[in-house]
């Protein structure tokens, strides 16, 4: 998935197609950053050049999806994604992780016990077979929660640090962050919108969808036996 701007007004930012523009001394500039899974991150740099404070939040963005240029076949506007939520639902996923994980060890820990005392107490052949198929589980088992908590630290360390969150901006001041936008396969156009103390900007941007199919060799390695 990507976006180009729908403009002949296009000013390149490091490689970005970047597209700007100044109402009531409000300067906001925008690009397309990246595909995130099943959404679009937008980099937005606004700067507050009046005399007056000025809030910057989530509410202030939103997106249209149109499947052509034509406005009829444009679909209702929504809102981005707001931090705040995919933060709140992160850290409850997070605490389930832990909690389950916790609940896995402390079973599979007593499963390694009952097979350390079976064997030991049965004299079984070929003694702590059992012991060890359990201890490896348990070891998998942590393994396996540990790479979800590290991956869900990742996504919180993005959602933190990079979305563009409230802020509030003094006269002279800026900031800049990632808005995400949920991905239409459907569209051809994506107006990404910004509305400010009153002022409104709207950038129109063309959708690409580029299909990646996973092509098979013609002689497949041999196996090995």
């Amino acid at each position: 998935m990507r976006l180009t701007p729908k403009t002949n007004d296009v000013i390149w930012v490091g490689g970005r197609a970047s597209v700007q523009a100044t109402t009531n001394n409000i300067r906001v500039g925008t690009a397309f950053e990246y595909q995130d899974g099943p959404m679009l991150a937008m980099r937005v740099e606004i700067e507050n050049d009046t005399t007056a404070r000025m809030e910057v939040g989530p509410e202030d963005f939103t997106f249209t999806d149109c499947l052509g240029e034509a406005i009829a076949s444009c679909m209702p506007t929504l809102a981005a994604v707001d931090p705040e939520k995919v933060l709140a639902s992160l850290d409850v996923a997070q605490s389930r992780e832990v909690a389950q994980a916790a609940n896995d060890q402390a079973l599979l820990g007593t499963m390694v016990i009952l097979s350390a005392v079976g064997e030991v107490g049965g004299h079984r052949h070929g003694s702590g077979v059992r012991t060890a198929v359990a201890l490896d589980a348990m070891q998998s088992d942590a393994a396996t929660h540990d790479s979800a908590q590290a991956s869900y630290g990742v996504r919180r360390q993005i959602w933190s640090n990079q979305a563009l969150r409230r802020n509030t901006l003094d006269p002279g001041q800026g900031t800049s962050g990632l808005v995400f936008l949920p991905i239409d396969l459907r569209a051809g156009f994506v107006w990404f919108n910004v509305r400010l103390t009153g002022a409104v900007f709207q950038f129109p941007f063309r959708q690409t969808v580029t299909q990646v199919r996973l092509q098979t060799p013609v002689n497949p390695p041999e196996r090995p036996y």
